[in-house]
């Protein structure tokens, strides 16, 4: 890339340590309801998926379960977690406020694009006082197929207003690197719970440890 001039943020797992809370209360919720194999490697499977997929997954990965224990546990689930993180917000992933920083002085646009729900979004924004640095929002509720659909990733381009090849998608799941190699927007992984593979490898401009490196990798652009 020879210039960015807008950069897509994921939020779970990128901006956020929050799918370690998201998995940790999901696979203790699971066991009361009976949900053979929900562990954390049945989380990572619904990593990046929206939330509407994320329930049609537990319907058909679950069949011995009642609609209503499906909603139940869905219900609760999200409640879980997120009493938590409305008391005290969500733990900064390494790197956030400086790369932020940077690109905010650089005049480089930001926004988030997240399969969240936007309340969600709007609450740990809020909470870790970032809301003022994104140009804007594109979340679950914005869209009508979530990651890896890439129209997620096509608004968020939209909103930055920036050329797909001056545009930089930062990622954490293998759900949103499809999403941003389908919409032909150049992605980087920072992995988080998810390990790359060839898959990732193949698809991603870079892979960085954390978003230290890739404010590493933007300062030498």
């Amino acid at each position: 890339m020879k210039k960015i001039s807008g950069v897509i943020f994921d939020m779970d797992g990128l901006l956020f340590n929050t799918e370690a809370v998201y998995s940790k209360n999901n696979i203790e919720i699971a066991q009361r309801f009976n949900m053979p194999g929900y562990d954390e490697e049945y989380y990572k499977s619904e990593v990046g998926l929206g939330e509407k997929a994320v329930y049609e997954k537990y319907t058909n990965d679950f069949p011995m379960l009642e609609k209503s224990d499906v909603d139940q546990f869905f219900k609760e689930s999200r409640e879980s977690s997120w009493e938590e993180f409305n008391e005290k917000g969500a733990p900064l992933k390494p790197g956030v406020e400086e790369l932020l920083t940077y690109l905010n002085h650089h005049d480089i646009a930001c926004v988030v694009a997240s399969s969240n729900n936007r309340v969600a979004i709007d609450l740990l924004l809020d909470k870790a006082q970032l809301t003022d640095k994104f140009k804007g929002i594109v979340s679950g509720d914005d869209v009508t197929h979530a990651k890896p659909h890439p129209e997620i990733v096509e608004k968020a381009v939209s909103l930055l207003g920036t050329p797909k090849e001056e545009t930089i998608m930062l990622e954490d799941s293998l759900n949103g690197i499809r999403a941003s190699f389908s919409a032909e927007v150049p992605v980087i992984m920072v992995p988080d719970l998810i390990l790359p593979n060839d898959e990732a490898n193949e698809k991603t401009l870079a892979v960085k440890n954390d978003l230290f490196a890739v404010l590493d990798y933007i300062k030498s652009i």
